[in-house]
């Protein structure tokens, strides 16, 4: 089974190779946020919350908050889907990208304190 942990590091480590290969391979600006946008809602969606989602009830709001933050990313996401979209998208992408990110690190700290509690 795989850890919260796992996951996050798997996420983040995803997230530094989307960003050596925009370097490399002189993406513009667009592509990467949008690559960071979709490989974070659907690592979150499908392995990250479901993994926080059987934890203690104290971590719904936890959970609540990174919901958010993805329903925000998903229209951001849309926006940058379309071929005029709002000047400051890159900036939001990137900001709700490492929100997501504080709050990942934020989990998986409750989590390595709940395993050291036990």
């Amino acid at each position: 089974m795989t850890t919260l942990r796992q996951e996050i590091d798997r996420w983040e480590a995803d997230l530094e190779n989307i960003a050596e290969a925009s370097q490399c391979n002189d993406w513009f600006l667009e592509e990467r946020r949008l690559a960071e946008a979709l490989h974070t809602i659907a690592a979150f969606r499908e392995r990250i919350v479901p993994l926080l989602s059987t934890r203690q009830p104290r971590d719904s709001v936890l959970v609540a908050e990174i919901q958010q933050a993805l329903d925000a990313l998903e229209i951001l996401r849309d926006d940058l889907y379309r071929t005029v979209h709002p000047p400051n998208s890159y900036l939001e992408v990137a900001e709700k990208v490492t929100a997501l990110r504080a709050l990942a690190r934020v989990a998986a700290s409750l989590d390595r304190t709940l395993e050291d509690a036990s």
